[in-house]
């Protein structure tokens, strides 16, 4: 049952993630924007199963819930700003300027960030935690 259950969730996952890449070919968006999207819902997906298959196991399912919430928070204050160097690096590459990289960077993007890596974080250690329990 284990392994049918984690099946449906993966793929009802990615069916999300494909979907939310896909929408903005409908919109007619340029290819810097979609580009962006792609790599921001593959990152997000990264820190999903970054929780799913090693976070969640290694502390959450131990019973060590001081050690899952610090790791937890200490690599969810890294993440939104390696996310958003992904994000600038392919803006950079489309408009061939690397100057003034992090232009536009400020502490209310790095708290979006940090929210949608959260929401990645919890989605996966929940999912895993419904894996492991049914």
């Amino acid at each position: 049952m284990k392994s049918k259950l984690s099946q449906r969730l993966h793929i009802a996952t990615w069916i999300v993630a494909l979907l939310v890449m896909i929408i903005p070919l409908s919109g007619g968006k340029p290819a810097d924007q979609f580009v962006g999207n792609v790599i921001a819902t593959l990152y997000w997906m990264a820190v999903y199963y970054l929780f799913f298959f090693f976070i969640a196991p290694n502390f959450l399912l131990k019973k060590k819930i001081v050690e899952f919430f610090t790791v937890s928070v200490i690599i969810l204050i890294i993440l939104p700003f390696i996310g958003y160097t992904l994000l600038f690096f392919s803006r950079a590459l489309f408009a061939g300027n690397f100057n003034d990289f992090y232009q536009g960077y400020s502490v209310n993007m790095h708290f979006s960030g940090f929210k949608a890596m959260a929401l990645a974080g919890v989605y996966g250690s929940f999912f895993r935690l419904i894996v492991e329990y049914f």
